[in-house]
């Protein structure tokens, strides 16, 4: 009786991997070779902007973190208790957790402003770590965990994000470790280190709560050994997590709606500013476009749209990459998709701002995902994203205020491309039944 070799080979998906599995040395060197190429350029970017902006803050956001992480440092340094309430009324705001964080680097490293961004720039760098270890869990292979956790590391918009001063680097980092901790741990310890993480992420970015608590549920089974975990879940959401979720939907009944342009978008928050304008799409998918910083904005922020060309070129690869992924349900797979989807969710139902920042979590993400369950070759996948960016050349085209300054141009721009998409469609028909009789020939 003979079997087959992929029978042999298959290994069945446990609920959690063996015990013998340890990390082999080459996967150590190879995560160490990670974290100092992403340390590296993380601490680089932060000193360069740093001393190009002589050390403002760009963003009003991160101007706020540094004035509320100064206010805390001094309360501790004088030996003030601050509790939860005290530390929402001194920052000002319910999500206080990056400005404690901030201000308790300070007071480690004995430091200012510049101190801090670099110890939380190194922590966010520890986030190409955690891919490395995501892909390497899936099965996919040194070389491309490798590619996963340099890319991951090297993420233009997360390289900017900690330069600025803002949370979305240790964010993005503390969403990995959560995610590797959940595919590779047992499903109890799962739980305990996913409701620590929620907790933290409520305090820090909500809908990162939303992810990871969303991304557990592809560990859930209904079996006896998985009791115990659910049993540690249920009374830890219903002691922790269900009061601060109180006060944050508060929050978010309190925010207004302010309106925006006909192909613009000007900001504002709540579900009604997408579904009543849903031209603001082209902007939560695509933006940031380099002419809406204007020529007297700071030259560091046209750099975002690095970020966001990776981010389109995700886009194009990702139908046929998410259906590879949501069939893994032993690697991260599964869950990736499920807290990608609720946390798109939860900002465009709640959050009409500046996507553009809060979407650098879902590139990484999708990033991961492309680079381990993408079944086309290197060739076929460049000709994808040659195809998207053609295509989105030709939105930009109608939203450029400079291209297209009248509504008539606009539409006489959309006249042209809606003739050259059909004559290259055709064309590219023609070329690719004319290279599959080609290859019949041969």
């Amino acid at each position: 009786m003979t079997m087959r070799a992929s029978t042999v080979l298959r290994t069945p998906a446990g609920a959690h991997p063996s015990k013998s599995e340890s990390p082999r040395p080459g996967s150590l060197w190879g995560a160490l070779a990670v974290f100092a190429a992403a340390a590296v350029l993380h601490v680089g970017v932060v000193l360069v902007v740093h001393s190009q902006t002589n050390g403002d803050a760009l963003f009003p956001d991160a101007q706020g973190y540094k004035s509320a992480s100064d206010m805390i440092a001094v309360a501790w340094r004088n030996g003030s208790p601050l509790e939860t309430r005290s530390l929402s009324g001194l920052v000002g705001s319910a999500v206080w957790g990056y400005p404690a964080i901030m201000a308790l680097c300070r007071l480690l490293t004995g430091g200012g402003w510049l101190a801090a961004k670099t110890v939380l720039a190194l922590f966010a760098a520890t986030g190409a770590v955690a891919a490395y270890g995501l892909a390497l869990m899936s099965g996919r292979g040194r070389k491309r965990a490798a590619a996963v956790g340099l890319m991951v590391g090297a993420s233009p918009s997360l390289l900017l994000w900690d330069a600025w001063g803002l949370k979305d680097g240790l964010i993005t980092s503390l969403v990995l470790w959560s995610l590797l901790v959940q595919t590779r741990a047992r499903f109890s310890i799962a739980c305990v280190s996913t409701l620590l993480s929620i907790h933290a992420c409520l305090y820090l970015r909500p809908a990162a709560a939303l992810f990871l608590g969303v991304a557990l549920l592809a560990r859930v089974r209904f079996r006896r050994e998985y009791l115990a975990g659910s049993l540690i879940v249920v009374g830890a959401a219903a002691l922790f997590i269900l009061p601060r979720l109180t006060t944050l939907f508060g929050l978010v009944d309190s925010l207004e709606v302010r309106g925006g342009t006909r192909l613009g978008f000007t900001g504002g928050y709540g579900s009604e500013n997408l579904l009543n304008h849903p031209q603001y799409l082209v902007t939560l998918l695509l933006g940031p476009f380099p002419w809406e910083f204007g020529p007297e904005t700071a030259v560091p922020e046209r750099w975002l749209y690095l970020g966001t060309i990776i981010w389109i070129a995700s886009l194009s690869l990702a139908p046929t990459a998410l259906r590879r992924a949501w069939a893994d349900t032993s690697g991260v797979g599964r869950a990736a998709v499920l807290g990608m989807s609720a946390y798109a969710a939860a900002y465009i139902a709640t959050f009409g701002g500046a996507f553009y920042r809060q979407r650098s979590l879902l590139e990484c993400v999708l990033i991961i995902l492309v680079v381990l369950y993408l079944p086309l070759s290197p060739a076929r996948a460049m000709m994808r994203i040659h195809v998207w960016l053609a295509g989105i050349a030709a939105v930009a085209v109608v939203h450029n205020p400079h291209l297209t300054p009248t509504i008539w141009s606009k539409w006489l721009a959309v006249c042209v491309i809606g003739l050259v998409v059909p004559l290259a469609f055709v064309h590219g028909l023609r070329q690719g039944a004319a290279r599959r009789f080609r290859e019949r020939r041969t």
